[in-house]
């Protein structure tokens, strides 16, 4: 983990600290495992970085209101103060708001009419080289290890 909470407040660490565990080597494994676990790490380490920083910024701005609720001896527990921030921001217009507009994605998308192209341009970007590479590799090697799904 690479996030803290300490007497109430974010302690981030470092993120570019070792791995939690050894990862395999590339001979180890399938490849597609290898870059899974490989995402996945990278996925926590943008939430305790980036996103958990952002969330325990919001919970010292609304400290009153989020602990109101927490026991006091649950006060540095992070789950605790997650759920009780959580359960004030679903109260929020810029949450009604999301929930809105999540119903309309999903109605359009039901009936054809979603448009991404303007979803996420840079991170389906990115998606699409990776996916395309991991294509490409795979096929390079296609005569040695058969036409698998990747």
């Amino acid at each position: 983990m690479r996030h803290l909470k300490v007497d109430c407040h974010c302690a981030p660490l470092s993120c570019d600290g070792p791995q939690p565990c050894t990862p395999p080597r590339d001979w180890e494994a399938h490849p597609s495992w290898i870059a899974g676990m490989e995402a996945l790490n990278a996925y926590g380490n943008w939430v305790s970085c980036v996103v958990l920083p952002i969330a325990f910024q919001w919970i010292e701005e609304h400290k009153p209101d989020v602990y109101a609720s927490v026991p006091e001896e649950l006060k540095d527990d992070v789950g605790v103060v997650i759920a009780a921030a959580f359960k004030l921001v679903k109260d929020l217009p810029a949450y009604q708001t999301g929930r809105d507009k999540s119903d309309a994605y999903e109605a359009a998308l039901a009936n054809g009419t979603w448009d991404a192209s303007k979803t996420n341009p840079v991170w389906t970007g990115i998606v699409g080289k990776v996916r395309a590479e991991t294509k490409g590799a795979f096929a390079e090697q296609s005569s040695l290890i058969g036409n698998h799904p990747q």
